[in-house]
C-alpha cells in the first residue's frame, strides 16, 4: 500500500472527454497540479463517487471537504474543487423568448382601434 500525498496511490488519471489535450496542456492548471492531478485524480474520483471507503483519515477529511461540511485546507482539495468547478456543465441563458403572443390577444388589440 503506496501513499502519495496522504492518498493511497491507483493508475494515473486522465479525463479526454473535458480535457481531451491532457491537464498540462489546457491552461487551466499548473504543471504541479496537473502532474498532481493524474498521479491522484483516480483515487479522488473513487473517493467522491463512493466506489470505495476511505483508508485513512486523510481521504475522511477529503469525504468531508466535498460534502461541504469542511473548508478545503490542503492544495489536494483545493485542486480538486478547482477540476470540478471547470468541468461542472454551465447553464446557459439566452435573451430569446419563447413564449408567442396569442392570435386572441392581437384580435382584440386591433378591434379596440376601429
Amino acid at each position: 500500500m503506496e501513499l502519495l500525498h496522504g492518498f493511497l496511490k491507483s493508475s494515473n488519471f486522465y479525463d479526454d472527454i473535458n480535457f481531451p489535450n491532457g491537464f498540462n496542456r489546457s491552461g487551466h492548471f499548473t504543471i504541479q497540479e496537473s502532474e498532481m492531478l493524474t498521479l491522484v485524480g483516480r483515487r479522488l474520483f473513487i473517493l467522491e463517487q463512493g466506489i470505495e471507503a476511505p483508508a485513512n483519515q486523510v481521504e475522511e477529511l477529503f469525504l468531508q471537504t466535498i460534502d461541504g461540511s469542511k473548508q478545503s485546507d490542503t492544495r489536494i482539495e483545493r485542486l480538486w474543487q478547482k477540476y470540478k468547478k471547470l468541468t461542472q456543465k454551465r447553464c446557459i441563458h439566452t435573451l430569446s423568448s419563447t413564449s408567442k403572443p396569442s392570435n386572441q390577444d392581437s384580435y382584440s388589440d386591433t378591434e379596440e382601434n376601429y
